[in-house]
């Protein structure tokens, strides 16, 4: 039996050092996979994004447009409604309108008409 047990005795590594570098070695891979992915998952998203911004930019600059349309069209539909008023309400304003429209004049007056 002595004979068996120096021949069981095989020089064996030391198992806590082995696991260990081992476990370091995946830990590594994992770190440098998980930053590829990362860095991965944010070149996609910026490549992603780039025509989204550019979308968002163009519809900005249309709404601006669409809003300097609206307050002029509303600017000049007060300037409708003013006038409106004032032909229903001035007697005189009516009467002013209607003489340049009709090029007529009073007796002893005098039109000077300046084109542009």
């Amino acid at each position: 039996m002595a004979a068996r047990s120096s021949s069981a005795k095989i020089r064996k590594r030391p198992v806590g050092k082995h696991l260990r570098a081992r476990t370091t070695g995946i830990r590594i891979v994992n770190r440098v996979a998980f930053t590829c992915l990362i860095a991965i998952a944010c070149v996609a998203v910026a490549v992603l994004s780039v025509p989204q911004a550019r979308k968002l930019r163009a519809m900005k600059e249309e709404l601006a447009r669409t809003i300097a349309q609206e307050s002029h069209v509303r600017a000049y539909k007060d300037q409708k409604s003013r006038e409106l008023a004032a032909l229903r309400s001035d007697p005189s304003y009516l009467e002013l309108i209607a003489r340049d429209r009709l090029d007529l004049y009073r007796t002893g007056e005098h039109i000077y008409r300046i084109m542009h």
